[in-house]
């Protein structure tokens, strides 16, 4: 095989072709290819390649390496020219102690696959396809011999799917116990003041769509129709070979609390100066300091959007410290990322009987290669890992988070219209009253009061009623277990405001005794 130990200053034979002055990007931003950074804002995405750090013997083959970026940078998305450059600099740093790189032959490429852990395999793919038209451009610097060993070399793909396949507890899907702790945790820390609106707006959009991150920080105002129910939200589609994100759509039906959630949102965006343009979450909003600088001009589609990588940081930063505990990482907190909302999706569909075509048009998959994963895992094993987890959750997670008061002279609101909550079901009594006088609340009444933090459950009230009614309407639905428990957050609550009664009530008596 040829050397690729260095003999001399000058480049192997090959072509010397000049780079342009300028380029353009498959989605027409300008850039200069001669730079030694290349450094653009392409919708969601974010590139920086230092071509500095890119250590080579000889300039000819930075330059090469320029020259084969640059024509994936005119056809291909930003994202894409990133993992090719980064996996040339992967591929660079694991020779450490070889001699100085003048051409990349076959031993060259044998010797890094062979350093790669089997997680890593993949990247030999990725370096092929680099590699393979860097050397169809006839650029010095690849030898015919390595080409030729990557064609005949079985080059094995990113294995996909694994965090799905074995529910990895800290980058797979959430477990159905993880999934209502995390969505109420969100919501009471919302209610609170803990998490900024655009935080429950987003966890909700990620439960609710599965979709991308770099999805949602393509949004705009303008991707919600409707003022009132029924809301659909028009999601930007990626990886579809377009020439940005907001070429093509996929519309989702969201619950009324969620689409009157989004469209509070968005009139308190209007009232600080936001038109229907702008983006529905605002690099000025997410990032509490403001972008360091602006990426891109007032004429951009994208203009005051986050990048995908920083509305994921953000989300992740104020997301993870109030996660709730759980019980498969020894009741550590739930770690949180926004690829963990995809797969629960993904998972959640195959669960409910979804077909794969079902579940790749709402992952917004082009086939369904990707998504056998999310029907390997035994539903028994599912069923196991949440029977365990629920019992042991269940006295970290307190299902009510209201305030027991003695009547409604004791409320927030003392009898204003809309603060009584009544189940007519069982009782013409009320049952208690609602912090906010029930202003936009679409939730279900008295039911999801149980859970909320504004309810004010009374002390002598029907709840034992409430309780019986739930828990007929669980037997009912035996037959559907993920139907059965809908409403297992709630029948908690109620034992627990029962329970505080109890207290309550002795303590009053004992009191009166003393």
């Amino acid at each position: 095989m040829t050397s690729s130990i260095a003999t001399s200053e000058g480049p192997p034979t090959g072509l010397a072709l000049h780079l342009p002055e300028t380029a353009f990007t498959r989605s027409g931003v300008e850039f200069r290819p001669h730079d030694d950074v290349w450094h653009w804002t392409d919708g969601p995405f974010r590139l920086h390649l230092d071509f500095g750090k890119v250590e080579v013997h000889a300039a000819f083959l930075r330059d090469s390496l320029k020259h084969t970026l640059l024509v994936f940078a005119k056809r291909s998305s930003a994202s894409h020219v990133i993992n090719l450059f980064n996996v040339f600099q992967h591929f660079l740093a694991l020779r450490v102690g070889a001699a100085p790189l003048v051409s990349i032959t076959a031993q060259e490429v044998s010797n890094y696959a062979a350093r790669l852990q089997d997680h890593e395999k993949w990247r030999v793919g990725t370096l092929n396809v680099l590699l393979q038209k860097w050397a169809a451009l006839s650029l010095c610097g690849v030898e015919p011999d390595c080409t030729r060993y990557l064609r005949e070399r079985r080059k094995p793909g990113n294995e996909k799917g694994a965090a799905v396949r074995t529910r990895d507890p800290e980058v797979g899907p959430f477990s159905e116990a993880e999934y209502s702790a995390l969505y109420k945790a969100v919501d009471a820390a919302y209610g609170s003041g803990e998490v900024p609106r655009w935080i429950a707006v987003l966890t909700r959009l990620l439960f609710a769509c599965g979709g991308r991150i770099s999805q949602y920080a393509s949004l705009k105002m303008s991707d919600l129709a409707g003022r009132q129910a029924p809301f659909v939200l028009s999601l930007p589609q990626v990886k579809t070979r377009e020439v940005h994100s907001r070429v093509s759509f996929k519309e989702f039906d969201l619950s009324p609390q969620t689409g009157r959630l989004v469209l509070e949102h968005i009139e308190d965006l209007k009232s600080r100066g936001f038109d229907d343009n702008a983006p529905l979450f605002p690099a000025t909003v997410v990032m509490t300091r403001g972008p360091r600088e602006q990426l891109r001009s007032k004429g951009d589609l994208f203009f005051g959007h986050c990048t995908r990588d920083a509305l994921s940081r953000a989300f992740m930063g104020i997301v993870n410290p109030i996660a709730p505990p759980t019980e498969r990482l020894a009741f550590g907190p739930t770690p949180v990322a926004p690829k963990r909302f995809r797969y629960t999706f993904g998972t959640r569909l195959a669960e409910e009987g979804a077909s794969k075509a079902v579940i790749a048009e709402g992952l917004g998959h082009a086939d369904l290669q990707n998504v056998d994963v999310y029907f390997e895992a035994s539903p028994k094993i599912i069923e196991n890992i949440d029977k365990a987890m629920d019992p042991q959750l269940a006295p970290l997670a307190q299902a009510f988070k209201g305030r027991l008061i003695a009547d409604e002279e004791h409320s927030t609101h003392r009898g204003a219209p809309g603060s009584r909550i009544i189940d007519f079901r069982v009782s013409k009594a009320p049952v208690g009253s609602c912090g906010c006088k029930g202003e936009g609340c679409g939730f279900s009444r008295p039911t999801a009061c149980y859970t909320c933090f504004k309810f004010e459950p009374w002390l002598d009230a029907p709840h034992d009623k409430v309780l019986r009614r739930l828990q007929d309407e669980r037997k009912r639905a035996e037959g559907d277990e993920r139907l059965a428990a809908i409403n297992d957050d709630a029948i908690r609550a109620v034992r627990e405001v029962i329970a505080e009664c109890a207290q309550a009530n002795e303590q009053r008596r004992s009191g009166g005794a003393a």
